[in-house]
């Protein structure tokens, strides 16, 4: 009876894992597979006709060109913005330190559409910073170029420089003050101090920081799409593709910018297995410089100030805006009749208030879709020998290293034709396609926040329960499912706040019955109703700064 037990929950567990297999394959790994076969095919017969097309055109080169000279220069501008604030941040002791480092973070929570939006409405032709300066210095026209490669590199600056703060700010955290202190004994410049105590402790975080800013520098499509003008990359060129349904050109293109992304994907995780850099046993954090001079800290808080009115700023506009009356700013430089009217209408009629709720329902169905593999996955890897489990960590991890745009493409490519993995059936077209791409994208997130929960969850406490009688269910119930509960619904919070306002998944996957509220701000700048488009952009703050704060909370616990 005992040996049929033991049998009897063998394959449970084994249907169990072939299940998960079975949908990460079919969801992840086959749509990329398709897409390669896809780009490697011509006329039914293997070829590789588009990579000679696409590598001997000019527009095809300029835009591989492009896309990689804007990810290296996303970098850049990134890593000395993201270090620099790091340093002020955690070096040098000032008032309202902790509220500038909260607000540091806020791009980062902010979804992309609405910080492009934002700039575009300040910093654009029309913009009012731009005619606040025309008219100020009494200028016939901007003073700058808000498009192209300088305007998306504007926008990078603002959105990512967060990867290198995070990064660093943790780095500067676990620095040895006695180790620094002991090298200054010694004699040691300070020059030396830096490249051989604080430096080690950097490199690791610069160099995870430069990895996931290029990935998402490359695969860039909202800024370059809005305001790139005439600097075209991949990524707009993937979905003019698919637009003139040259799917096989679009594959092509797709394939190349996932495999520049692996590439720095697989030397980003080789370098993190060999080369982590661990702290001291000691480890004496630093205590922050106060800053005496009185001349030196007006200087710190004027720059701060400054600081705090750019990341602040393009929030401030959104919100301002979605009280603009609509049609009544047309010609005059600021706005001047504000009403309730765009919140209104959101919330009055059907038609305007279809999109908000399609991307809260969209968002919500992905969440969940990301826990219920998320744990199982998470479970395989963390708790578990079992053979697979090297495999279901390269396939939960795998979508972090491809474009959205490339997602996208594969998804398509994937579910245009009837398959097992579809239930036999074309999902082309239908509600669940784009449900499925935010799950996809997010799913590696889901699985790191998971990750940490099962790290943290002592065994011991399980083997204590089990002892003391408690069924399967009931340890599950009062011992795992507590403990893991803060990390799981803080990651669920997670991707519901990265899906709910998500705009390039969207606009390659998106049709009239789920038109989420990302296209619909799209199409509300292009049909000069700024104040609708800005007030959608301003229920989302609200709902992502709400979110944001409990998930601060959760994972605080």
């Amino acid at each position: 009876m005992r040996g049929v037990q033991v049998n009897g929950r063998t394959v449970v567990s084994m249907a169990g894992v072939a299940t998960l297999l079975w949908f990460l394959v079919g969801y992840i790994l086959y749509p990329a597979l398709k897409t390669v076969a896809v780009s490697f095919t011509d006329e039914g017969v293997f070829s590789v006709s588009h990579y000679v097309a696409l590598l001997a055109s000019r527009s095809g080169l300029t835009a591989l060109t492009n896309s990689i000279v804007l990810g290296g220069l996303t970098v850049l501008v990134c890593g000395v913005i993201g270090t620099l604030l790091a340093f002020f941040v955690h070096y040098l002791e000032f008032p309202w330190k902790r509220l500038v480092d909260k607000l540091l973070l806020l791009p980062v929570m902010l979804p992309g559409i609405i910080i492009v939006f934002s700039f575009v409405q300040l910093y654009g032709e029309s913009g009012l910073v731009t005619k606040t300066l025309e008219w100020g210095l009494g200028l016939d026209r901007a003073p700058y170029d808000f498009s192209g490669l300088p305007g998306i590199l504007f926008v990078h600056a603002y959105t990512q420089y967060v990867y290198f703060y995070i990064g660093v700010s943790i780095a500067i955290r676990h620095i040895d003050a006695s180790v620094i202190e002991s090298a200054r004994n010694l004699g040691a410049s300070r020059v030396k101090v830096f490249t051989s105590v604080i430096w080690p402790f950097l490199t690791p975080a610069l160099v995870t920081a430069s990895a996931v800013t290029f990935m998402t520098g490359i695969g860039s499509f909202t800024a370059p799409m809005i305001i790139g003008g005439s600097y075209k990359v991949l990524t707009t060129q993937i979905l003019l593709a698919k637009a003139n349904n040259f799917m096989d050109v679009a594959a092509t293109q797709v394939v190349i910018l996932t495999t520049i992304s692996l590439l720095v994907f697989v030397v980003l995780r080789r370098y993190e297995n060999k080369k982590q850099f661990h702290a001291s046993v000691k480890g004496v954090p630093i205590q922050p410089i106060r800053v005496e001079h009185r001349g030196w800290r007006g200087v710190i808080i004027v720059a701060f100030s400054a600081l705090l009115v750019m990341v602040l700023l393009p929030v401030i506009t959104i919100v301002l805006l979605s009280f603009v009356k609509s049609g009544s700013w047309m010609v005059s430089i600021y706005p001047r009749e504000f009403s309730f009217e765009n919140y209104a209408a959101i919330f009055t009629k059907r038609r305007t208030l279809a999109p908000f709720l399609n991307s809260v329902v969209m968002s919500l169905t992905a969440s969940v879709m990301c826990l219920i593999i998320a744990v199982p996955s998470s479970y395989l890897i963390e708790k578990t020998r079992s053979r697979v489990r090297g495999l279901v960590d390269i396939l939960v991890i795998l979508p972090w290293a491809m474009p959205a745009s490339a997602i996208a493409i594969n998804i398509i490519n994937a579910t245009n034709v009837p398959t097992p993995f579809s239930f036999n059936k074309v999902l082309v077209g239908t509600w669940i396609l784009l449900p499925l791409g935010y799950f996809i994208r997010s799913l590696p997130i889901m699985v790191k926040t998971t990750h940490l929960s099962f790290q943290n969850l002592n065994d011991t406490y399980i083997e204590a329960s089990k002892s003391l009688g408690a069924s399967r269910l009931q340890t599950f119930g009062r011992v795992i499912l507590p403990m893991l509960s803060p990390g799981l619904l803080a990651g669920f919070l997670l991707v519901f706040v990265r899906s709910v306002g998500e705009y390039t998944i969207s606009a390659f996957l998106y049709t009239a019955s789920n038109k989420p509220v990302s296209i619909a701000m799209v199409n509300g700048i292009f049909e000069y109703n700024i104040g609708l488009a800005m007030a959608y952009g301003a229920l989302l703050i609200v709902l992502t700064a709400t979110l944001s704060h409990v998930i601060s909370r959760l994972t605080a616990r």
